[in-house]
């Protein structure tokens, strides 16, 4: 039975992660205690690592010893067993393989097992770029981290050699960053929108608000918005219709992509309006929709969907 339950690792680890709150890189970005840059060095143990091929050999020499543990109930039997688990994990932190090592019985070994499973993986980064950190700064840049996150889909499939734009909550307590799937930690390479949004939390602190928004044809679109989840795609979305930010300085514009999204980032505390019009602006000037009234404090997010007539200006 014991066997059983260990083979069965890998299914369970990979049933969904159901996250209960997503948000915007902005909205992300004010509630995050530690936001940095860094490659991963080291996941520990490397047993849990998602990218790791031998996971299932290792496994596998795990159920056969236990199989082979439940005939042989000798001491010599038992240590054996103890070995394989502590061969597994070699690079297990050292209160950890203490817990192995003291173990009496088989039935402890398995508890241990799934002990180890539920504390996750340890991830060792080196910290290229800092943007926000209680006791992490810009002197930090170049120094290693230690980032916590779950084993399976809840947790974060780092890989050794990969850089990454960690988003991380720092615990007062024990003092350990923690990380997951649902937080927007994800690879730099997929990361454009954090990161231009980040550029200005980093460099001018002063301009660092942000509009972002949707031009639709749905009249009906909010009963397709989630409060608890963000989203970067909308029903019925016009690509391509240009954006007009205005506010006492210069007008600004951007034209909404495929998913109908546009966004304006480095903008300051105050008033503006958003206004939508045909993609043929400004050789054309017809509005879409809008002006509709966005206030920003210092930093802070705004949002806006404007919602043009069914031909969506085409």
């Amino acid at each position: 039975m014991r066997a059983a339950l260990l083979y069965l690792l890998v299914p369970v680890a990979a049933w969904g992660c159901k996250c209960q709150l997503t948000m915007s890189a902005c909205n992300e970005a004010a509630t995050t205690d530690v936001i940095f840059i860094g490659t991963v060095e080291a996941i520990e143990p490397s047993f849990l690592d998602s990218w790791n091929a031998a996971q299932r050999g290792a496994l596998a020499t795990l159920n056969e010893e236990a199989a082979r543990a439940e005939k042989d109930h000798s001491a010599a039997g038992f240590t054996k067993l103890r070995d394989a688990y502590l061969k597994v994990f070699p690079d297990l932190p050292e209160e950890h393989k203490k817990r192995l090592s003291a173990a009496k019985s088989a039935e402890q070994l398995n508890d241990l097992f799934y002990w180890i499973l539920d504390h996750g993986k340890r991830i060792r980064l080196r910290v290229k770029t800092v943007f926000r950190g209680k006791d992490l700064d810009d002197d930090d840049e170049g120094s290693t981290v230690e980032v916590w996150t779950a084993f399976g889909d809840c947790g974060f499939a780092f890989q050794v050699g990969e850089t990454y734009l960690v988003y991380a909550d720092d615990d007062e307590e024990s003092d350990v960053m923690t990380t997951g799937a649902c937080t927007r930690t994800r690879r730099v390479s997929d990361a454009g929108d954090d990161l231009a949004y980040l550029y200005f939390v980093k460099q001018d602190e002063d301009r660092a608000g942000r509009i972002e928004g949707f031009v639709t044809t749905d009249l009906l679109y909010q009963r397709q918005l989630d409060a608890s989840h963000y989203s970067d795609h909308i029903a019925s979305p016009v690509a391509g219709a240009v954006v007009e930010l205005k506010s006492s300085a210069t007008p600004r514009y951007a034209a909404a992509d495929e998913k109908g999204h546009f966004v304006f980032d480095g903008l300051p505390a105050g008033a503006f309006t958003v206004s939508a019009f045909t993609p043929a602006f400004p050789a054309e000037t017809r509005l879409l929709a809008g002006p509709k009234e966005v206030r920003l404090g210092k930093g802070a997010c705004g949002f806006q969907v404007l919602v043009a007539p069914g031909s969506g200006g085409k």
